[in-house]
């Protein structure tokens, strides 16, 4: 009876982004990317509830199996939150408040898949309504600055291909709204002050190329493995 009222106290879990932390050891991968997160840089953490008996490739490892449950897996700031650009989606409840939001008018977090990185997975995505996405990176603002911002929300990513790309270039524009309005309400969610911060947007800035290049080359070298002879 004690255990039954305990049980039924405790609220249940539900996938969910939960904070921010800074990465202890360099070892985790991050969900979408499969890159490293660098030591004492910010991971945004993620409840996740894993299937038994796979491996989890988030948790650093490389090999072994997974016990299952629920379990915290980890995401690169700069790759937790894209804008929904499916016109074809439909309706969904924002994590955070519960409301049903509209394609277009909220952002996804999802994990890569699992034999591809940076293609979605087949686990369905977390949407949150603009506010509760800006909301969710002011109450960690301390670990985000200088590292997630609005030039940095709008710069190229390496996942994304340009439809005539430059020679010696890599990576295209992420998707964003078409419509201004929609856009400007996007890009506020990563604008941590009533004005941006020249030197913390340029750093956001600095350290999203950096990664981006680090998820080319992770990009090429499984190209040149998976080709004939690679």
């Amino acid at each position: 009876p004690g255990f039954a009222r305990m049980a039924a106290a405790t609220p249940p879990l539900k996938p969910t982004l939960t904070g921010v932390e800074l990465d202890p050891s360099g070892k985790a991968h991050c969900a979408w990317c499969d890159t490293a997160i660098e030591k004492d840089s910010p991971r945004v953490v993620r409840l996740f509830f894993h299937a038994p008996g796979s491996y989890s490739r988030n948790n650093g490892a490389s090999t072994g199996e997974n016990p299952g449950g629920w379990q915290k897996h980890f995401m690169h700031p700069q790759c937790t939150f894209h804008f929904d650009d499916n016109s074809k989606g439909k309706d969904a409840k924002c994590v955070g408040c519960g409301q049903d939001v509209k394609p277009r008018e909220r952002v996804l977090s999802r994990f890569g898949h699992k034999d591809a990185r940076c293609k979605p997975s087949s686990s369905a995505p977390l949407y949150y309504c603009f506010d509760c996405c800006a909301g969710f990176l002011r109450s960690n603002h301390a670990l985000l600055v200088g590292h997630v911002g609005v030039q940095q929300a709008e710069a190229a990513v390496a996942w994304r291909s340009r439809l005539f790309p430059v020679a010696g270039t890599s990576g295209g524009p992420p998707p964003l709204p078409r419509d201004q309005a929609v856009r400007q309400a996007f890009l506020s969610c990563f604008r941590f002050g009533d004005s941006e911060d020249a030197a913390a947007e340029a750093s956001a800035v600095a350290r999203h190329i950096e990664l981006q290049r680090t998820i080319a080359a992770a990009l090429t070298a499984d190209r040149k493995r998976k080709s004939p002879g690679g």
